[in-house]
């Protein structure tokens, strides 16, 4: 298995801003200084949920405060962006990151984001497949053009290319089945969270992504090769004792799942397009029964490097590739978070290579 560090820029009240983000690229370096397989960002707008805003620029500055681990997004989200904007910048990092930059992208699912950028959600399953067109043929063909129904593209050179030919590999960050469907069908892995619930929905994703890779007549050590490079987000706190583990990331998780349900859950549910309104609906009602003890019996990762290796075991078990290692959440102190990381890179990391 291989493990990354998962960064958000978390931001609870008593946090400056600037605090947050200077302190958690410093945990990027961290990251390689403790043996660390990867970092990974996130994209998240107009709320202390996540102040990852600039994927691309906060990847940039990855690249140069390290030197081997990869640079991965989980994800951009790509109705947000301008195409050929995107590939450029993209570009520029995996060139200056020495060819380490993982590219997952996603379609994004929070209204108030949709609505700042002026792009309606219901068009974004759309708008996702056309950006990606864009991306893939900028960074693989001299020139190119492109007529779509949201993006009309003249005839245009993008330069410079990316290091890593034909182009980063892509991820796809998937919440749905119909995403994991489609995902297995262009052969590309699959980045998934494990934000609530216990860790059999995750048997749920990969047994439809498998199914959906032999109907597209994949063979089995493709299929392998594509699960090799599965990747999984969770909340890990590592601390002496279980007793420690628990006490002091409690407050954080806590906050973390308030936040969590004020960035899914519209104000107004009845105000969104009628088609997404029963989604909306069906996640709030979810929604209402998280709690500390489910919490800690079947979604996070907390408790002393034996417990939390068990909780990876489980990863393991049912084939996760790569463990995204959300290791900073709700504005946990960052010498808590340093120790945290450590002792996971120390005890835990060494059972799984």
């Amino acid at each position: 298995m291989r493990f990354g560090t998962y960064y958000f820029f978390q931001a609870p009240p008593h946090l400056e801003h600037a605090e947050i983000v200077r302190g958690e690229v410093e945990q990027m370096a961290w990251s390689e200084e403790l043996g660390f397989d990867s970092v990974w960002l996130t994209e998240h707008h107009f709320i202390e949920y996540g102040l990852c805003v600039a994927p691309a620029v906060l990847a940039a500055a990855a690249a140069v405060r390290t030197r081997r681990v990869r640079i991965g997004l989980a994800a951009a989200i790509l109705p947000f962006h301008d195409p050929i904007r995107l590939a450029e910048e993209l570009a520029i990092v995996d060139v200056l990151s020495g060819g380490r930059l993982d590219v997952g992208v996603g379609r994004g699912n929070r209204p108030v984001e949709f609505e700042g950028y002026r792009v309606p959600q219901i068009e974004n399953r759309e708008r996702f497949e056309e950006v990606l067109a864009i991306m893939l043929r900028a960074w693989t063909m001299e020139r190119f053009s492109y007529e779509g129904q949201h993006y009309r593209i003249p005839d245009v050179r993008v330069i410079p290319k990316p290091l890593q030919r034909p182009h980063p590999p892509i991820y796809v960050v998937c919440t749905s089945a119909e995403t994991i469907e489609a995902t297995a069908l262009r052969g590309l892995p699959m980045l998934n969270s494990l934000l609530r619930g216990s860790v059999e929905q995750l048997v749920t994703s990969r047994d439809t992504y498998v199914n959906a890779c032999r109907k597209a007549g994949r063979s089995e050590v493709e299929i392998g090769s594509l699960l090799g490079r599965w990747g999984v987000s969770r909340h890990i706190y590592v601390a002496p004792t279980d007793a420690e583990a628990l006490v002091e990331a409690k407050d954080a998780e806590l906050w973390y799942q308030e936040a969590l349900r004020r960035f899914l859950i519209p104000e107004r549910i009845e105000t969104l397009h009628p088609l997404l309104q029963p989604g909306f609906r069906a996640m709030a009602e979810r929604l209402d029964h998280i709690t500390w003890d489910r919490l800690v019996a079947e979604t996070v990762a907390f408790g002393s490097p034996d417990t939390v290796a068990d909780k990876i075991e489980e990863f393991r078990r049912i084939g996760v590739g790569e463990v995204l290692c959300w290791m900073n959440f709700g504005g946990l102190p960052p010498d808590k978070v340093r120790r945290s990381m450590e002792l996971f890179a120390g005890e835990v990391m060494p059972r799984f290579r």
